[in-house]
């Protein structure tokens, strides 16, 4: 397995590997895996709408950061997607300065329901 910086990082390191280390024995190479993450940093600025198939529901919606030190905590376990929600709400209004009643409504975390990003029902 061979860890690299970027797809043509990859490509740079086999052609090393094969031409200056392996004196041209086969290796064997498979798609690169990349693993893509990003990350909000500020409020968006633009509202995003979404109808149901029907047209009768609406979902607005706006990506925000996390307070600091919420995914780690998600990640830690310290704050879990099967905590009883008042609990948690609790936990993320003291540590965390969330609004306990918007702390309450949350719909679900992600990515694969555990991972340190959660959807939110701001609506009041």
């Amino acid at each position: 397995i061979v860890a690299g910086a970027g797809e043509l990082h990859l490509e740079i390191c086999l052609k090393d590997l094969a031409e200056d280390f392996m004196g041209g024995a086969p290796i064997k190479i498979s798609d690169p895996v990349v693993s893509y993450r990003e990350t909000v940093t500020e409020e968006s600025s633009q509202m995003c709408l979404s109808k149901s198939a029907n047209k009768h529901n609406r979902l607005y919606t706006k990506a925000m950061p996390l307070p600091e030190g919420v995914d780690m905590a998600i990640e830690e376990g310290k704050i879990n997607p099967r905590d009883e929600f008042k609990a948690r709400a609790r936990v993320l209004a003291d540590e965390f300065g969330m609004d306990v009643g918007e702390a309450r409504k949350i719909w679900a975390f992600g990515p694969e329901g555990t991972g340190p990003n959660f959807l939110l029902d701001a609506s009041k």
